[in-house]
């Protein structure tokens, strides 16, 4: 009887993974939306205060994240949808005290925040606006795009990042995906990744493929699938 049960519970919670996943896919193929930015801006603001907290399961994928961007001494970085600046301290190791990091961001409160912590790092500057508006550095030397499905879902947004970075110039992005259909485990890890993403995109299209439209603004674009396939880290360059 107990084995009975326990068989009946697995199966159950395996149903109701694949039913949730399948109809936010359902929902995403049948009505793909755009990212709504009145929406960001509301969700942002809201957990702008506790956006540390409630992120800190991330920071070792963060950091996986800048650390695939090949930075040197003296560089410019553009970092697109940089939240409340969690990747700043790593940026302005990379690029030394003779570099600049430009963190974008179109949330006042999660700017604000980003502010505060850019004051002790020299170097480190907050633009508090959309990505497609933002007044960005003519030819950085490298983009970073962490946790910003959003704007990695937006071609206005991606052009105009894309044509402020320097022929040659490295973009590298990253965050949360569908995991395939196929692997072992993917309903319950993908009901997972809708869980904890919810709150933070405000569109699930593209999110089997994140990177897709950025990949045809980028030569040598290189995939990786981390987390079990449920995350991803893409890097290329500018042509």
């Amino acid at each position: 009887m107990v084995v009975r049960e326990l068989t009946t519970a697995a199966g159950a919670c395996r149903r109701a993974a694949s039913g949730a996943l399948g109809m936010a896919r359902r929902t995403a193929g049948l009505h793909p939306a755009p990212p709504d930015r009145a929406r960001a801006l509301a969700r942002y603001g809201a957990v702008a205060p506790d956006y540390d907290a409630l992120t800190a399961g991330g920071d070792a994928y963060r950091r996986r994240t800048v650390d695939r961007l090949p930075l040197r001494a003296g560089d410019v970085v553009l970092d697109v949808g940089c939240g409340t600046g969690l990747n700043f301290a790593a940026l302005t190791r990379a690029v030394g005290p003779g570099g600049r990091v430009v963190g974008v961001e179109q949330c006042p409160a999660m700017a604000a925040r980003a502010r505060e912590r850019a004051e002790a790092m020299p170097g480190v500057s907050v633009l508090a606006a959309p990505a497609e508006e933002a007044d960005l550095p003519r030819d950085a030397d490298a983009a970073l795009l962490c946790g910003t499905h959003d704007i990695l879902r937006s071609p206005r947004a991606l052009e105009h990042v894309v044509a402020h970075v320097r022929p040659g110039g490295h973009v590298v992005a990253g965050g949360a995906k569908w995991a395939p259909w196929w692997l072992p485990g993917a309903g319950p890890l993908n009901l997972w990744t809708w869980h904890v993403n919810r709150r933070y995109v405000t569109t699930f299209e593209g999110f089997d493929r994140p990177w897709s439209r950025l990949a045809p603004l980028l030569d040598d674009l290189e995939v990786e699938e981390v987390m079990y396939g449920g995350g991803f880290i893409a890097a290329g360059r500018r042509g």
